[in-house]
């Protein structure tokens, strides 16, 4: 078996055992899966996902023409498509938390984690994210954009077509402008979509642990109007809780942001309640992201504001956390679920979505198709990208496709990729085996 990048932007027909459009046919999701019923609990997902059965989807422009039984989508094309036998197409993968781009490795920290060290003492002693900071810094700019594209490929090698992208190691103007560039350097050598966003206030650097309301005085007034003034973010973040800042310090940085034309994000509740979630339905921020130690009310307000939950269990696997956010707490509470890998060298280094799907599974207790509709449609929403995360006519043609006979392999057949195609703005840039295409 071979694999390769390639591109391909002739019509195409995606003949496929199942399709998952993730145009949900009922509200199901908000309704607890049925135990021990397993013909109701197929059907359920079967709606969350919008299935199809042994139907083709039409890419051709760069969008999705068609979908539907293969006599009817061919007459449409004749005999000008490259045909593809699939197993099951689902929309792009959406990577919509991570801090790809980075410099430096913490795998000695791994270790002492795993032998009792506490995440919050290594930090304080200048380790954690701090370490990043300094290995970031010492980065060229060159060498963080060159660093990033082969992390984009291997994105793509995972399914992945759009994937957010944080600064944060970088805690002072040019070297967060430098992140935030590297991005922008690495952009038209890749081939997933990349949205930015700017987390000046990840934690207070070391240098001013004694002069804190200088370094926020810092990001709002030097940091965030020079990324806005470059057009170099989308979002701004803030991580709201123990160890970094608390929710008023969040309010006024966010603020400065939205005042920028910037789109709110937070790392939210993580370790603590800190009034994370609250403030992020307080602001219509686009998502809350962690919520461990989210609180009932605050399920309640997101659901409102219509505030995405972003929930990231790498994190429970790389720090051996326990608590797991409620995610049955926040289904049935109204509020869309998205997953993601939180790619970053300390708490989560995995940039495996199929891997974030298992542990969805046994950790959140999700149903399969709850989970592959987190890393989809809900995902597209924390990002506030409305042209892509369903498959629906006239929609962009971002596509994976997976060598599986049935979805609900997916978190099932842990450890190994089951990538086989991916689709980008029609463009077909990756496949595995070209055997199965025929023109």
């Amino acid at each position: 078996m071979t694999a390769g990048f390639q591109v391909s932007d002739g019509p195409l027909l995606l003949q496929a055992r199942q399709v998952l459009t993730m145009v949900p046919r009922s509200d199901a999701i908000r309704n607890p899966p049925p135990k021990g019923d397993l013909n109701a609990l197929r059907d359920r997902d079967a709606d969350i996902v919008g299935l199809r059965e042994n139907a083709v989807v039409h890419v051709e422009g760069g969008r999705i023409r068609s979908i539907g039984p293969m006599g009817d989508v061919a007459k449409k094309v004749r005999n000008r498509a490259t045909v593809v036998e699939c197993g099951v197409v689902v929309p792009g993968f959406i990577d919509c938390h991570t801090h790809t781009v980075f410099a430096g490795s913490r795998h000695d920290e791994f270790t002492l984690r795993n032998l009792g060290a506490d995440y919050l003492d290594i930090l304080e002693a200048g380790g954690g994210i701090h370490s990043t900071v300094e290995a970031t810094r010492a980065a060229k700019k060159r060498t963080l954009a060159a660093t990033l594209v082969q992390r984009c490929y291997e994105a793509t090698r995972r399914g992945i077509t759009t994937m957010e992208v944080k600064s944060g190691y970088g805690l002072a103007l040019d070297h967060e402008l430098k992140q935030l560039r590297a991005i922008e350097m690495a952009r038209p050598e890749v081939l997933v979509d990349l949205e930015s966003t700017f987390l000046g206030a990840h934690v207070v650097p070391t240098s001013h642990t004694d002069r804190r309301e200088d370094y926020i005085a810092s990001v709002i007034d030097e940091m965030i109007p020079k990324v806005a003034e470059l057009g170099l973010a989308r979002f701004v973040d803030v991580f709201c809780d123990k160890g970094a800042f608390d929710s008023d310090e969040a309010r006024r940085i966010l603020r400065a942001g939205m005042d920028h034309g910037m789109i709110p994000r937070l790392h939210a509740d993580e370790l603590t309640h800190a009034g994370a979630a609250e403030l992020a339905a307080e602001l219509g921020a686009a998502s809350a992201d962690h919520l461990e130690y989210v609180s009932d009310a605050a399920v309640a307000a997101m659901a409102a504001a219509g505030t995405v939950a972003v929930l990231l269990p790498g994190v429970n696997l790389f720090l051996g956390l326990e608590r797991y956010a409620p995610a049955r707490a926040l289904l049935s509470g109204g509020v869309d679920v998205a997953l993601a890998t939180d790619f970053n060298p300390g708490t989560s280094p995995t940039q495996d979505l199929g891997l974030i799907l298992t542990l969805a599974c046994t950790g959140y207790g999700m149903t399969p198709g709850e989970a592959l509709l987190g890393v989809t449609a809900s995902a597209a929403r924390a990002l506030r990208l409305e042209d892509r995360g369903t498959l629906a006519v006239g929609k962009r043609a971002d596509v994976t496709v997976l060598g599986v006979d049935d979805y609900w392999q997916l978190p099932y057949l842990a450890g190994r990729s089951h990538v086989e195609g991916v689709i980008r703005a029609g463009e077909l840039v990756y496949w595995v085996s070209g055997d199965e295409i025929e023109a």
